[in-house]
């Protein structure tokens, strides 16, 4: 016969072995909830844990908090680049958001001249009063980078040069896109500040191309942006419809990347 003790017993071992698996679930379910969603990270340099990608509301930036608790931010104060590449990436590879420099001022880029004049395209045979064609370094990676082959139209492209440089966007090359209609720029970006300038400088340029010379313009305009360091800051496919909306502030510069950058 089995005593009534050592039936008490098996069942309070059991019961602890219980009580104990129940706890390491539990703390499993606690690390698993901290470690996803999503990460809002503001300029300053703090984190904020949300259950998902932040909206945009006007001037304010709106987080839904991992406890549910929906609060508002202004949007100045969110790193935009770091935190889309932060999420985009995976938290293993961006862990450490390098690369992105915010503390370092930029000047507030003004045209120097008329881009009317920047722009004019010369028609056929005669010579071109933009500037030459500066040759992209050559790269084997396909895809919205940068090509072996510049762009067909050089004068188009020297045209987009002219405005690139009338604006302030200094560091870049031009080849062609990914398709012999689309046309492609590589800028290099050391803040957000620098991203939004070349994100709205491109969007100007190509508005005003396609205004003076519609038939002359291309269809899509591919910019890739990397950091100094070489940590990729965005990658678009900009349309013509998406160009004025910038062009014209009838969408922010924010708006647009968060909607529609590539990784």
């Amino acid at each position: 016969m089995i005593s009534a003790h050592r039936i008490h017993a098996e069942q309070s071992s059991k019961r602890r072995t219980f009580l104990v698996l129940v706890v390491v679930a539990l703390l499993f379910a606690g690390l698993a909830s901290a470690t996803t969603g999503y990460v809002v990270i503001l300029k300053n340099g703090q984190r904020i844990r949300a259950r998902k990608a932040y909206e945009i509301k006007g001037n304010q930036a709106w987080i839904t908090l991992i406890t549910g608790t929906v609060t508002s931010i202004p949007l100045k104060m969110v790193d935009v680049v770091a935190t889309e590449r932060y999420n985009r990436l995976g938290f293993g590879s961006a862990l450490t958001v390098d690369g992105i420099v915010t503390n370092r001022p930029q000047p507030t880029p003004t045209p120097v001249v008329p881009l009317g004049s920047i722009a004019s395209i010369q028609p056929r045979g005669r010579s071109s009063i933009l500037g030459s064609a500066i040759p992209p370094t050559p790269t084997p990676t396909p895809g919205i980078k940068l090509q072996k082959n510049p762009y067909a139209n050089r004068k188009v492209d020297a045209a987009f040069q002219r405005i690139f440089d009338a604006q302030h966007l200094y560091l870049y090359r031009t080849s062609a896109g990914t398709r012999p209609d689309y046309y492609f720029v590589q800028a290099i970006t050391d803040s957000e500040q620098q991203v939004f300038h070349a994100i709205k400088v491109v969007a100007n340029a190509y508005t005003l191309i396609h205004k003076l010379h519609p038939e002359l313009a291309p269809k899509a305009v591919e910019l890739a942006m990397q950091t100094t360091a070489g940590k990729p800051a965005g990658t678009f496919r900009i349309s013509l419809a998406q160009a004025q909306e910038l062009a014209s502030g009838k969408m922010g510069v924010a708006q647009f990347y968060v909607s529609n950058v590539i990784f």
